[in-house]
């Protein structure tokens, strides 16, 4: 009967810590296949506790976010994104106390944190809103504290590269737009250092505005420092200087990849070496590696067999590779500014050699546990014993999950080009293409209207 009794509570357990991640995207994509962004943003609000629950809580917040702001509704977006970043500071700020419980089950017993380059892009989309509404206080204030998130990773991780071109450009652009020169050359320089640090070739559209500004602020001498010719001339920059107003137009295009499983198997010497086969997911070559294994109570240097599954990025058929512009006639494409397919995985091969230590360390912890339980459940009942062996295996196994969770609605890369304007009236064409060229839907933002001074922002959001 206690075997039995025990059994109960660990199925009821297992059910309890099921993997939301397995079922979200699913379930979201054929929302937003059929209802589209406001669909979507419904089933996400009518389904929050079954689709996210209590430990996705950064997640909930993230991807509502992102919806509405491709919705085209910056405030809703701008009160989501707050909550999602509170969330991600508090748990930044305090100790986390479910530690143990992720020793004993898996990673998704643990609150979500979020990636790098998820609060990062954060951070863009935040300043985005701002932009969009007018507000430049307040992208300034979003601004600063895109500084002290770049400041925290890089404190965090002062191996690992979690800069970003972009947010530092867009940083640049900001203080450029409240007259605040010198922040803004700051800015620039980092910008350039970031873009060089990253796998994105920095866009010569942003080096052309970046010499504008340090040869107005007199830090012509900076741009020799940064390593790269300067340029002779900035007709662009200049002209949106001279003439005060420019249309920007920011495209998202494409899906960006998911997380799905990589199966790994091999044997855990306790004190000893960890070695492990898998199957590459791209390549389909089975690879090994070796890593050092630490050593864990109760293994005495024992063997132990260890199977368990890792993150691994699984990319999507993209329909959208790029963006057409046409401005009152004059037409020309806008450059990357942001690879979310790329930052997913230099993340995943940061974090992949910790996630095995721990993941196999817990595996191995279990099945001590396990073959401990087995004996002191042992009856003179060897049918019974059968069972409870069967049962514990069964159970410990099932308890290891793969944390497959990130934001869902992320494009798989990020354009933008700024177009000095005269003050008035203008009509906006933008085409997205895709993988063969071709065109695959079409934007029209006719008659908008530049005022004297503004810098106009149009979105485009194709995630397919």
């Amino acid at each position: 009967m206690k075997v039995i009794f025990g059994l109960f509570w660990v199925v009821l357990f297992l059910t309890s810590c099921a993997n939301k991640s397995l079922t979200r995207f699913e379930a979201l994509a054929e929302s937003f296949d059929k209802g589209g962004y406001p669909g979507t943003i419904q089933m996400i609000k009518q389904e929050q506790e079954d689709l996210y629950g209590e430990k996705s809580a950064f997640l909930y917040h993230f991807d509502l976010g992102t919806l509405h702001h491709y919705n085209k509704e910056y405030k809703e977006s701008a009160l989501y994104f707050d909550k999602a970043e509170a969330i991600y500071e508090d748990l930044y700020t305090k100790s986390v106390t479910n530690e143990a419980a992720a020793i004993a089950t898996n990673d998704n017993i643990r609150p979500y944190r979020a990636r790098p380059f998820e609060i990062l892009f954060l951070h863009q989309l935040q300043i985005l809103n701002y932009l969009a509404l007018g507000d430049l206080d307040g992208a300034l204030v979003e601004v600063r504290r895109a500084d002290i998130a770049l400041q925290r990773l890089y404190q965090k991780d002062n191996e690992k590269v979690n800069d970003n071109g972009f947010l530092r450009y867009l940083c640049g652009l900001v203080y450029d737009m409240a007259g605040e020169g010198d922040d803004a050359s700051i800015a620039y320089v980092k910008t350039v250092k970031a873009f060089d640090e990253g796998k994105i070739k920095m866009p010569q559209e942003a080096w052309e505005y970046i010499n504008e500004n340090l040869n107005r602020m007199g830090r012509e001498s900076e741009i020799k420092g940064l390593g790269k010719a300067p340029l002779t001339a900035t007709p662009k920059a200049s002209k949106s200087k001279e003439l005060g107003q420019e249309i920007v137009v920011v495209g998202y295009a494409g899906h960006s990849p998911i997380l799905g499983e990589l199966y790994m198997s091999g044997t855990f010497v306790s004190g000893g070496a960890l070695n492990l086969t898998y199957k590459d997911g791209q390549t389909g070559k089975v690879n090994s590696l070796t890593l050092i294994a630490p050593s864990v109570a109760g293994g005495n240097g024992q063997t132990f067999h260890v199977g368990f599954s890792l993150p691994e990025k699984k990319s999507l058929k993209q329909q959208v590779k790029g963006f057409d512009i046409t401005i009152d006639g004059n037409r020309f494409a806008p450059e990357k500014y942001m690879d979310i397919d790329g930052e997913l995985e230099q993340n995943i091969k940061d974090e992949t050699p910790n996630t095995i230590i721990r993941t196999a360390v817990r595996v191995t912890l279990r099945t001590i546990a396990a073959q401990q339980a087995k004996k002191a459940m042992k009856t003179d009942n060897a049918l019974l014993n059968l069972f409870t062996s069967i049962g514990t295996d069964v159970a410990q196994s099932q308890l290891e999950q793969a944390d497959l969770r990130m934001g869902l609605f992320m494009p798989n890369s990020i354009y933008m080009s700024r177009t000095p304007v005269e003050a008035g009236v203008h009509n906006v064409k933008v085409r997205t293409v895709n993988p063969h060229g071709g065109f695959n839907g079409e934007f029209n933002f006719d008659n908008v209207k530049v005022a004297p001074g503004q810098k106009l922002f149009l979105f485009v959001p194709d995630i397919r």
